[in-house]
């Protein structure tokens, strides 16, 4: 969005001009820091680096910016009218974080790189805890721990995953890790009612 500036008001004029308006309303925060309109000041930077968001995964730069300046309006004015928009762009910027952490985590757990791969999984349950891809985490910190013989440490993350997921396929994941012969309840049923219906064709070829 482009902002145009006219004494204390604003005024969204484009989509394109995500710089220009950056720009604009820095100006009017050096201007008037204690303005008006100086949370939706901030929120409208905010806003603007997170559409200027194009590939998380090559710049990051836009979407740490955006996260500061929401992080701004919902610790200065919790009480705003854009408290709860800055809170849910917060929440969809650490998904977007944690995500990328976890591609990179992967990256380095596939070429057997297990101290980066482990840190990357920690800062993940450290820093994005709010977020869909802790379960995820602790079981790779579960089969990473697993395989480099730290069988303990392994059963910590094991353990933080079922007291916290107890019923996520996750767990039942990390669950198979140390039980290579377990079978999820309803496979078992699958695998009870074939071995009933073998035994009872094998009866009647006796």
């Amino acid at each position: 969005i482009g902002v145009r500036l006219v004494g204390s008001e604003m005024c969204i004029r484009d989509r394109d001009y995500y710089g220009d308006a950056i720009y604009e309303i820095e100006r009017y925060i050096t201007k008037y820091p204690d303005g008006e309109y100086i949370a939706y000041a901030y929120y409208l930077i905010g806003l603007s680096y997170y559409e200027s968001i194009v590939d998380e995964k090559k710049d990051i730069n836009p979407i740490l910016k955006s996260k500061k300046y929401f992080d701004y309006i919902k610790v200065n004015h919790p009480e705003s009218d854009f408290a709860i928009d800055a809170n849910y762009k917060i929440l969809l910027i650490e998904n977007l974080l944690a995500s990328k952490e976890l591609y990179i985590a992967r990256y380095y757990l596939q070429k057997e790189k297990w101290i980066p791969a482990i840190n990357r999984l920690k800062t993940i349950l450290e820093v994005y805890d709010d977020t869909i891809y802790v379960e995820e985490a602790i079981h790779r910190l579960v089969e990473v721990y697993y395989k480099i013989g730290l069988e303990e440490e392994s059963k910590k993350y094991a353990k933080l995953l079922g007291y916290n997921y107890l019923s996520s396929a996750w767990y039942e994941e990390s669950y198979k890790v140390f039980n290579k012969d377990y079978l999820n309840p309803k496979d078992q049923i699958q695998k009870d009612k074939k071995s009933k219906i073998l035994k009872t064709f094998k009866s009647l070829l006796e």
